[in-house]
């Protein structure tokens, strides 16, 4: 059997183009034009061999021993009927029907709710919060669909879609034909910023290396050339390629339409970490950005900035919290009223305030800075993924999944916002729910003893 039009469910790019060939046993035998961490994560699927790279677990655990499904569940509830503060973790790998749930339980216990955009995107989010809320600035954003059909110029600032977002360049940017680049890669120009020199430099046509932490100098640069402002630029630009900045400057006011992928590099090229001073560092680099774009956009070059999303469905995490509390992550139910505060749930792990995590779709003891992970260890954890990982594997509970997009259905948001449909491809071999039904399992016996 053949299935066309798949949505590949590894990262945020969310290609749909996916095809998949199932035999009569229900194994996938073939994954088409996915690239290899999209084929990889297909291929996962019936994969439960102990020792192999993708093994799987086949039964939930209490305490890193085997345990019924019914048992594991029903340990997990009494860990959460009794805790006063339960952190509800992650959520940025799992469908958005289960980030639903998830949201419902972090609401009736008065918990916490944190996904993952708290450690990567975070500052982005606060310097839109900054310029748009409280400086009425714009924001010029884009589907991938407007990028690929208008953008002449694909500036990629402290991303590497080259080993994160692999078909992102062929489907969205640089490469695919579009509505005003008809002839694809020959109507258009790449140019890649970086604190490092990544594949991208191979084929950019300028490459500009930026020093740790000096992103913010080279959009300010940017932005009085294209403003026409050249008071100071020659302080501003001290130690810096001004000769190669100055041209990118003028590629991007000569350009019709052009955007600005940002990465990770950009949010961490900083120095900082969860003091004020540090968090006002890096937001300068990401702000810089923003009043770029907005400068070119106010001379008549239309430009859009774009972050460069990770997992599958972490737009999808931030778009239930937004829409429902107006906060993109951070939402504590025990203290509605407090400020918005990108990683107070993390600060409030730190303290001891919580006394309880339920994780879902992540691996916070390998992603976390220690002191957080630290204090994950000393509270009872309760895991709901589809892989193995170090957290599942000193969780108090752990409950396997079946993968989303694969072996279960659900609704997961593109990086730019678009919603899809993820399709169930086959049936898991074992007896293992979907991230969704487990969670609703969960509410379900909550709810009757809350």
């Amino acid at each position: 059997m053949i299935i066309e039009d798949v949505v590949c469910p590894f990262c945020a790019c969310l290609c749909d183009d996916i095809v998949v060939s199932v035999n009569g046993d229900g194994m996938i035998t073939e994954v088409r034009n996915a690239c290899v961490l999209g084929v990889r994560k297909f291929m996962c699927a019936n994969r439960f061999k102990k020792g192999s790279a993708e093994h799987r677990a086949e039964k939930p655990r209490l305490r890193g021993e085997e345990v019924e499904y019914e048992d594991a569940v029903r340990e997990a509830v009494e860990i959460l009927r009794c805790a006063d503060h339960p952190l509800v973790y992650g959520l940025s790998n799992t469908g958005y029907n289960a980030q639903r749930i998830a949201l419902e339980i972090a609401r009736m216990k008065s918990g916490i709710i944190e996904n993952s955009e708290s450690v990567c995107h975070n500052l982005f989010y606060q310097a839109i919060l900054r310029r748009c809320g409280v400086s009425g600035g714009r924001l010029y954003f884009a589907t991938l669909e407007q990028i690929r059909d208008k953008a002449h110029l694909i500036i990629y600032w402290g991303s590497n879609p080259v080993s994160g977002h692999p078909r992102h360049l062929s489907k969205f940017s640089l490469y695919p034909v579009g509505l005003y680049a008809m002839k694809g890669v020959q109507d258009r120009e790449l140019i890649v910023i970086d604190a490092v020199e990544t594949p991208l430099k191979k084929i950019a046509s300028i490459f500009l290396r930026v020093p740790c932490g000096e992103d913010w100098r080279v959009a300010e640069i940017m932005r009085k050339i294209v403003s026409g402002d050249f008071k100071g630029l020659k302080t501003l630009a001290k130690g810096l390629d001004f000769a190669t900045i100055s041209t990118i400057a003028e590629r991007m006011k000569s350009a019709s339409s052009g955007v600005i992928f940002i990465g990770l590099g950009v949010l961490s090229s900083a120095p900082r970490n969860c003091d004020d001073a540090g968090c006002d560092d890096a937001l300068k680099c990401v702000d810089a950005l923003l009043s770029l774009v907005e400068t070119l956009n106010e001379d008549g070059v239309r430009f859009f900035i774009f972050p460069m999303k990770g997992h599958f469905n972490v737009v999808g995490a931030v778009t239930l919290l937004m829409r429902e509390t107006g906060r993109p992550f951070s939402v504590d139910f025990h203290n509605s009223d407090a400020d918005f505060i990108p990683g107070a749930a993390l600060r409030s792990l730190e303290r001891g305030d919580v006394d309880a995590a339920l994780i879902i779709g992540a691996d916070p003891l390998s992603s976390l800075p220690r002191r957080f992970a630290s204090a994950l260890l000393k509270i009872p954890t309760v895991v709901i993924d589809a892989f193995e990982s170090i957290t599942s594997k000193f969780a108090t509970v752990f409950i396997p999944s079946a993968i989303t997009g694969v072996e279960a259905e659900d609704i997961a948001y593109r990086m730019d916002g678009l919603p899809l449909k993820l399709k169930k491809i086959v049936e898991c071999p074992l007896p293992l729910r979907s991230d969704a039904e487990i969670l609703r399992d969960i509410r379900d016996n909550l709810r009757r003893l809350h």
